[in-house]
């Protein structure tokens, strides 16, 4: 497998992804949890929503776990999964890449 290396570009991407996941999925969850209580109760009481949410926290832990196999210490896969729990894997995912690879050497 070759290394994972990313262009400044890739770099600048990923941080605009990450902030965009932390302000407009995280965004519409959180207005509509304090204005709208019963779309969140609806939605943990619906099937198919709760297995996408299983699989979510699923997904959360193998990238965490991923993260630790790689030996990334910023984040750290404990910091991986509180970033997913406070913002989404939409948030979590790219800023984790980021936070890796951004002062590493790009090509």
């Amino acid at each position: 497998m070759k290394p994972l290396i990313f262009t400044p570009l890739e770099l600048r991407v990923l941080a605009l992804l990450a902030i965009f996941g932390l302000l407009v999925p995280n965004g519409i969850f959180v207005y509509y949890f304090f204005n709208d209580p019963e779309v969140s109760r609806i939605a943990m009481s619906n099937p198919i929503s709760l297995v996408f949410m299983t699989e979510a926290f699923f997904l959360m832990f193998l990238f965490a776990w991923l993260l630790r196999k790689a030996g990334s210490t910023k984040p750290n896969g404990l910091v991986f999964i509180i970033m997913s729990l406070v913002g989404s894997m939409v948030f979590s995912v790219p800023a984790a890449l980021w936070l890796t690879f951004r002062n590493r050497g790009v090509k």
